[in-house]
């Protein structure tokens, strides 16, 4: 199985795309015979597509994360005056 902490290869991406594919078929079930195939290529290339953005994501660092909390905080405490 995947894991979701590590940088899925050109492969495993693949395989995903694959393992999926029928679900995606099954999905498109509704559509006109003449969209699906466009709708899968689509739906495709969107799972490409979120990849790359996921792996071009940054981690927050604690420090971060509790300003971050503490301003939603304070944010929602201010709206309420």
């Amino acid at each position: 199985m995947f894991i979701m902490n590590t940088r899925l290869s050109n492969d495993d991406l693949l395989k995903l795309i694959e393992i999926l594919t029928p679900k995606i078929k099954k999905s498109l079930g509704n559509t006109k015979l003449q969209d699906q195939e466009d709708l899968q290529q689509e739906i495709k290339l969107k799972i490409l597509e979120s990849r790359e953005k996921l792996q071009n994501l940054k981690p927050q660092d604690f420090e971060g994360f509790l300003a971050q909390f503490i301003q939603s905080k304070n944010d929602i405490i201010d709206f309420g005056k």
